[in-house]
């Protein structure tokens, strides 16, 4: 039996679409129900909304959510400013040879583990023979040394400032690539003008850059939203509750507590906050365009 000519693409691509559904549609779908029971993987029982009225009572989930306000909005300036303001720089400041090293300098760092970085990091926050505290010390500031990841007023401050100085390598890459593909006959034309490089930067390149903006910020406020390697290797959510966020609680929840389904309760509120976030982004740039 011959398959009839117009078949023979979807063949090609079932095998993916088979992959996407058992590894990613079928989670989603098990997550959703079991948020409505009390699942310990041997059995569930359903509960229906009691997983729902817990987590909005649980005071420890409230205050990471808080704690996620801040770092969302921290990681989208993070990942749109200074990225871009690095990669308009090298652009207009830079010859040939050195955007090349340049552009390969910010690729370099994509490919050390994320973990690696935070321990690096944990090392410099590190009371007794961190980094910080040394290069106070060196400057006569004893006074301003601290246990900045033990202390709860300046833990969630710390972790914001892990990274700096925030050049984000595929962000940056992103950036740089969309101002060089730019129609540069526009931009000599506002040039002979007489539009200066702020002028240019601000009248041409950003409006040109919006698609891309759109789509670093989607991505960054969903990698916010689910990222708790950092703050458990450096941290583990204290002290206290000061650092804290929602994927945290969730990770605890099921594979500390063993409370699954209200694991799953926490992991299907933050799949709705970051498809309502996710949309108001798209709507919002979209009609700023």
């Amino acid at each position: 039996m011959s398959i009839p000519r117009r078949l023979i693409p979807y063949c090609f691509i079932f095998p993916s679409f088979l992959m996407v559904g058992t590894f990613l549609y079928y989670p989603v779908f098990t997550s959703l129900f079991h948020s409505f029971t009390r699942w310990d993987l041997a059995s569930s029982t359903w509960v229906g909304l009691d997983n729902y009225r817990q987590l909005f009572s649980d005071a420890m989930f409230l205050k990471s959510l808080a704690n996620q306000a801040i770092f969302m909005i921290s990681d989208v300036v993070k990942a749109l400013v200074f990225p871009l303001v690095i990669a308009e720089l090298i652009h207009l400041l830079a010859g040939r040879w050195t955007k090349y090293l340049f552009r390969t300098g910010f690729s370099v760092p994509l490919l050390v583990p994320p973990v690696v970085v935070f321990l690096l990091w944990q090392y410099i926050y590190d009371p007794n023979y961190g980094l910080l505290n040394q290069v106070l010390d060196l400057f006569g500031l004893s006074e301003w040394a601290r246990p900045w990841l033990g202390d709860g007023g300046t833990a969630l401050w710390a972790i914001v400032l892990v990274n700096f100085p925030f050049a984000a390598g595929l962000s940056f890459l992103i950036y740089y690539a969309e101002i060089g593909n730019m129609n540069k006959e526009l931009i000599e034309a506002a040039r002979m003008d007489g539009a200066a490089a702020w002028k240019v930067f601000t009248r041409i390149h950003i409006p040109l850059l919006v698609p891309s903006i759109r789509t670093i910020t989607i991505l960054t406020l969903i990698a916010s939203m689910q990222d708790f390697v950092k703050i458990l290797v450096l941290t583990g959510g204290g002290p206290g509750d000061a650092t804290v966020v929602p994927a945290l609680v969730m990770y605890d929840a099921a594979f500390t507590g063993s409370q699954y389904g209200y694991g799953a309760a926490i992991g299907t509120c933050l799949m709705l906050i970051v498809i309502t976030i996710t949309l108001f982004n798209m709507k919002f740039l979209k009609s700023k365009m």
